[in-house]
């Protein structure tokens, strides 16, 4: 049953749908009419409500998608599709422990949290302190904070305070300036996943790659298409989620010094 605390997506349509904190009292109002929390107290998900004006709201459980792109966002996040494959290209699971840099508003953190826990740690880097901030609450806000740690902190200059990690993630700007300390932190045969928007970037970040000796490098772009589901007939959508950023990956080896010479 829901209750005050639960999230719940409002779902009417694709164009037209909210994600929701259920409340002890009050309303929420859309454009269509308002719905009263407490129309929405003692149903079960799946239900559905209507306002005044007679608008039909599904009362849905929301997914880890919804969670990530409702966070409250100071900078760009990124999108559930390059998501996906980053958790797919490197190992996250119940348990484990991965490095971030680049906490941003904190949606990639809610991913990984989620898969982590409930015994696992995400340690979250962050230059700037408002955005480690903005980051932290909207992880609290989910309550997922109890797996998550938050450095304001240059791993760049400084590294990072943790070693044997099982993954770790690069959303900055300048990702091969990193490179040697997550290699310092990375367990040996374990992935690092990188996101940069750019082809200047790619080339920068897959070269220092190169020169930290970590093998299997690869670089790959996802594009998302939706279609048009009707009775009359299935198409395209006129327009789609095209580039978001290259997504990187690779492995940290040992590598003997002739190999690298062969």
């Amino acid at each position: 049953m829901i209750k005050a605390g639960d999230f719940v997506l409002l779902y009417h349509s694709e164009d037209f749908k909210f994600l929701v904190l259920v409340q002890e009292t009050g309303m929420f109002s859309t454009h269509r009419g308002n719905l009263s929390f407490s129309d929405i107290f003692g149903k079960s998900f799946g239900d559905w409500v209507e306002t005044q004006m007679g608008a039909r709201f599904y009362l849905l459980k929301p997914t880890l998608s919804d969670l990530m792109l409702k966070v409250k966002r100071t900078t760009t996040i990124v999108y559930p599709k390059d998501t996906g494959l980053m958790l797919l290209q490197t190992l996250v699971f119940p348990g484990a422990r991965v490095i971030e840099v680049g906490s941003g508003s904190g949606a990639l953190t809610t991913v990984l949290a989620n898969f982590v826990r409930p015994d696992g740690r995400v340690y979250s880097y962050e230059k700037r302190m408002e955005f480690s901030v903005n980051a932290r609450e909207n992880v609290a806000r989910y309550h997922l904070e109890g797996v998550c740690e938050f450095f304001v902190a240059d791993p760049a200059e400084q590294g990072f305070l943790q070693q044997e990690v099982d993954a770790v993630f690069l959303d900055v700007p300048e990702p091969w300036l990193l490179v040697g300390a997550a290699k310092r932190a990375l367990k040996n045969g374990y992935a690092l996943a990188a996101l940069v928007p750019t082809v200047e970037q790619l080339r920068r970040l897959t070269s220092a790659l190169g020169a930290e000796r970590f093998v299997r490098i690869r670089a790959k772009e996802i594009l998302e298409r939706g279609l048009f589901l009707r009775e009359t007939g299935i198409r395209p959508v006129d327009r789609m989620v095209a580039h978001t950023a290259y997504l990187v990956f690779a492995h940290k080896a040992t590598v003997e010094e002739a190999a690298i010479k062969e």
